[in-house]
């Protein structure tokens, strides 16, 4: 456009020359300075709108280079030429694109974020100067640090998890740590990847907790067991038993007091097996949790009527959504247990306490008896199917009340009391 009104400047420029110098030289000395001054006014003005566009530009740039994708370039056509508009037009449609762009990325890396936050996973990031530059809500939990960012790797081992160190030549491997805070072995799963980021060596470390899943798939496998061994011996009892029933009546008849003794021992044998075969049942035969809403005191204060314990608990209501008749049953099975260890079988606050509260969404009963108390070597076997220390003990009933809670997406864990006696703490998510 620039060029085109020059083009006419000089057109006319070379029309007023030939036309008016001859004759009028004044004439043509005024038209040239007017369309000098014309020319001049002309350049200025495309000049200051040149240098507002690069002006206008260099502050978008500066924008963008601060991260900022939130500009947008004012376009005004009847000021500015068709090149100027198309560079502001491009550099809008550059800016929408590096926002859009922008976003999806943030909403990736916060979706990103909470998952890596919500999983159980232990992730902990360390770059190539031993420090810690990532790690997750599972990691500061399971190091009990408030934040971690900054920290030296091999000095938060040494302080915290020092069990982990042997094994810091494992990439891939699963490793048995016992935790100083519940003085209990678990299983993790342990990874570690290699990788570059900016340029430099990182190492992503993985701690999986795999104990509840083999606490699952050694149960699954319990139950097959006992479902076959179930079958088998039912087979064989029954027509013993009804063999055994004949040869008694038998044996009455022919009035051989003998025999009678003989048959009558036979049968009391079966009978116990068959009470033996029905309290190993149990555990094969318990199903996933059916979830309503219940009065857990209510429930509690049914059982006080069946075993003494004294309840501690500051509500007189609370409401729990999950299987009633399980939780029933893992609170008789403990109470069980309790009242068995305690020898002062008179004053009820001197066998058993039962505590019940709410934690951070949780449900928390605590269970305590005031008998000696578990060795440490039964305490890490005392959850295992058929492990009982009692002479008519049948090893089910802590392998139950796990099971009950796992299904409940719970924990229960032993500890002795430093006053004496065993403490069973079962935590149960309230939602």
């Amino acid at each position: 456009m620039l060029i085109v009104q020059l083009i006419l400047i000089n057109i006319a420029f070379i029309v007023s020359f030939s036309l008016l110098l001859p004759s009028s030289p004044w004439l043509f000395s005024i038209s040239t300075i007017l369309l000098i001054a014309l020319a001049v006014m002309r350049y200025q003005h495309y000049h200051r709108q040149t240098h507002q566009i690069l002006q206008t530009l260099l502050h978008g740039l500066r924008n963008l280079q601060d991260g900022d994708f939130s500009i947008t370039l004012a376009d005004k056509k009847t000021n500015k030429s068709q090149s100027q508009s198309e560079v502001l037009a491009l550099f809008n449609q550059v800016t929408d694109k590096l926002r859009q762009e922008k976003q999806s990325l943030y909403q990736r890396e916060l979706l990103l974020d909470k998952v890596v936050n919500a999983s159980d996973v232990v992730t902990v990031l360390v770059n190539h100067r031993d420090t810690i530059i990532f790690a997750n809500r599972a990691a500061e939990y399971f190091f009990n640090q408030k934040s971690m960012l900054g920290m030296s790797w091999a000095t938060l081992l040494d302080e915290k998890l020092p069990e982990l160190i042997p094994h810091n030549d494992k990439d891939n491997a699963i490793i048995q740590l016992l935790l100083a805070e519940t003085n209990e072995e678990h299983s993790w799963h342990l990874s570690r990847h290699h990788l570059k980021l900016h340029g430099s060596r990182h190492q992503l470390t993985l701690l999986k907790p795999i104990t509840k899943a083999m606490h699952q798939q050694e149960l699954q496998t319990w139950k097959k067991v006992i479902r076959v061994i179930n079958h088998e011996l039912n087979n064989s009892i029954a027509p013993i038993s009804s063999m055994c029933h004949s040869g008694n009546i038998l044996a009455e008849r022919l009035n051989e007091p003998q025999l009678i003794r003989v048959f009558a021992t036979i049968s009391k044998r079966i009978n116990k097996l068959a009470e033996f075969i029905q309290s190993y049942s149990q555990l094969a035969r318990l199903s996933q949790p059916k979830k309503q809403s219940f009065d857990l005191i209510k429930t509690l204060k049914q059982l006080q009527e069946l075993y003494q314990f004294t309840l501690s608990c500051q509500n007189n209501s609370l409401m729990f959504t999950g299987d009633e008749s399980q939780i029933e049953q893992l609170l008789i099975n403990l109470l069980k247990n309790a009242q068995q260890a305690c020898p002062d079988k008179g004053n009820a606050e001197k066998r058993c306490v039962v505590s019940v509260s709410s934690q951070q969404g949780k449900l928390v009963i605590t269970v305590r008896d005031f008998g000696t108390g578990m060795p440490v070597e039964v305490l890490q076997k005392a959850f295992l199917p058929y492990y009982s220390t009692k002479a008519d003990g049948s090893g089910i009933g802590l392998s139950i009340c796990r099971e009950i809670s796992d299904g409940h997406q719970g924990q229960i864990t032993l500890n002795n009391h430093p006053k004496g006696g065993l403490q069973v703490d079962v935590h149960l998510p309230l939602s």
